[in-house]
């Protein structure tokens, strides 16, 4: 069957959506009608058909079946694509919230188990006690074993969902209810507590560490389960009639594509949000795209709920542009410009628009640089960004004898004014100052940095240059560290086969609180390039 473009979404929505919402659980639908409250029409778009929620009516524009193929555009204005069966639907957003929710996959292999009736996922055994009462569900003598985290330790939440499970059959029914754990993760919140409310119910709790189980499934749909006493080193015994073993977590099947098609960072289990610390709470690389639940991480009901109520405030504030914080522009010169596309390639946050001319999108720039210092024609200019006449202007070696002592080392210092900039600042307030000598340019950001200015200060006589990145995922631009690390590591290598001592460039990192270090890391590296020029 040949696909249509279905145009009757556009008829129908007036005023138009504001908010495409990505996910068919708690959280999502929380998000669409937390915005519906604060006035904002969102459409909540789901690929398997999902219920609705209670008690929220007409309020939700809902859309099953649907899979996202493709993403143009920035924050306001971004143009999706998406399938619904056999119909193509085009929509136009000015925000998107990514909140599918987790892959849950029962751990049967791990305890040597495989999938039975009377082995029960925690999922399963949430969605028999929600559909029935305990006493319909388990004879009133039911032995009932829970198994959490032998080898492989069991993600907090789950292990509170477990726990909470346990209270609740042996406080229910008159079954008896055994916890078998190894390295019982209580760090959820209120675990601990169940913990104690389970054994005082009487719920009977094993912790094993090193002789595990063993379980032997009996012909009548029974299980033996043997141990050992890891104090007594006594052998036990116990028949079980029901079995619950624990769960992974992961991302959802579906989440990996969707945050390929939107252009957002992973972290390394495959969530939609990179390990940066400037993404918490539910941003990402690109500026309007934001992530919330089971797609930013593995979080419980609770925080999922906490989260829609979190990524709701910063939609808001998007929408409403009080996220705005002020940042030199960016600017494409159009007579230099050779459209060699490198400045799209590199940017981290998808700010480039390819049309008639290549030009810098303003709504989703973050002003990090990387494109100025990558563009090989120069042909990008940041707004009161003059790096390479500044390395000139700084350094200027006095004229002096032969036969007069050596002056100071000259050393320029470059870092990013969110890091080694505010180190400095701070490192001043505590009454530091730098040695004679030492040059320090405040850059926006280290990808600001490029191989030619680093070339450059050394082409200004530098005797030694000092490169200062934010931390490891502490980039507020995501890679500008990584890729200022890598220009500083090719100019290394390049002053080697020159015959130039690689370490008069120093490769580092700072934070914002480190003060005192960074004075002693600047002072350090002062007396290294004295102790070169001596030799």
């Amino acid at each position: 069957m040949d696909e249509s473009t279905n145009t009757d979404l556009r008829e129908q929505a007036s005023p138009p959506p504001d908010v495409m919402v990505f996910g068919s659980g708690a959280c999502a639908h929380k998000i669409a009608a937390n915005l519906y409250d604060h006035g904002i029409h969102a459409w909540l778009a789901a690929r398997e058909d999902a219920p609705r929620a209670a008690g929220q009516g007409d309020r939700l524009h809902g859309l099953t079946g649907i899979e996202l193929t493709a993403c143009h555009g920035f924050a306001k204005n971004f143009d999706l694509k998406l399938k619904q069966r056999d119909s193509l639907i085009h929509q136009h957003v000015p925000a998107i919230v990514l909140a599918e929710d987790h892959a849950r996959s029962p751990n049967y292999a791990p305890y040597g188990l495989e999938p039975n009736p009377r082995v029960l996922s925690i999922s399963s055994l949430e969605e028999k006690l929600r559909q029935a009462s305990t006493q319909d569900l388990f004879d009133n003598d039911a032995r009932i074993v829970f198994l959490c985290g032998w080898e492989n330790d069991t993600h907090p939440a789950i292990a509170r969902r477990m726990l909470a499970c346990c209270l609740h059959l042996q406080r229910q029914s008159r079954a008896t209810t055994i916890f078998m754990t190894g390295n019982l993760k209580v760090a959820a919140d209120g675990a601990e507590a169940l913990v104690q409310e389970a054994k005082r119910a009487g719920a009977v709790f094993l912790k094993f560490t090193r002789d595990y189980p063993t379980i032997q499934t009996l012909a009548e749909d029974h299980f033996e389960i043997d141990y050992l006493d890891e104090l007594t080193r006594t052998p036990f015994q116990l028949r079980a009639d029901w079995i619950v073993v624990d769960e992974s977590i992961g991302p959802g099947r579906h989440l990996d594509a969707m945050a390929h098609r939107l252009a957002i960072s992973q972290d390394d289990l495959g969530f939609a949000q990179s390990d940066n610390v400037h993404r918490m709470s539910n941003a990402t690389n690109r500026r309007g795209i934001f992530v919330a639940g089971g797609s930013r991480g593995i979080l419980s009901e609770g925080e999922q709920l906490a989260d829609a109520d979190q990524v709701t405030l910063n939609v808001l504030a998007f929408l409403q542009d009080l996220d705005v914080e002020p940042l030199p522009g960016v600017e494409i010169v159009r007579g230099r410009c050779v459209r060699c596309l490198t400045c799209h390639r590199l940017c981290p946050h998808k700010a480039i628009d390819i049309g008639q001319r290549i030009s810098v999108v303003t709504e989703a720039c973050q002003s990090c640089g990387i494109c100025v210092a990558g563009c090989p024609a120069r042909a990008i200019e940041m707004e009161g960004v003059q790096i390479g006449a500044d390395v000139y202007r700084r350094i200027r070696k006095p004229v002096v004898a032969e036969d007069a002592p050596a002056g100071p080392p000259q050393v320029m210092v470059f870092g990013c004014t969110r890091s080694a900039g505010q180190a400095l600042a701070l490192s001043r307030q505590a009454g530091h100052i730098l040695p004679m000598g030492v040059q320090f340019i405040e850059v926006p950001c280290g990808g600001t940095i490029s191989s030619h200015h680093l070339l450059a200060a050394f082409d200004a006589d530098a005797d030694g240059v000092m490169l200062c990145t934010c931390h490891t995922d502490n980039c507020r631009s995501e890679i500008g560290n990584q890729v200022a690390r890598k220009r500083a590591e090719s100019v290394r290598n390049l002053l080697k086969e020159a015959g130039v001592d690689g370490s008069r460039l120093n490769i580092t990192s700072v934070a914002a609180n480190m003060g005192n270090e960074f004075t002693f890391m600047i002072n350090a590296f002062a007396d290294r390039i004295k102790a070169l020029n001596a030799s």
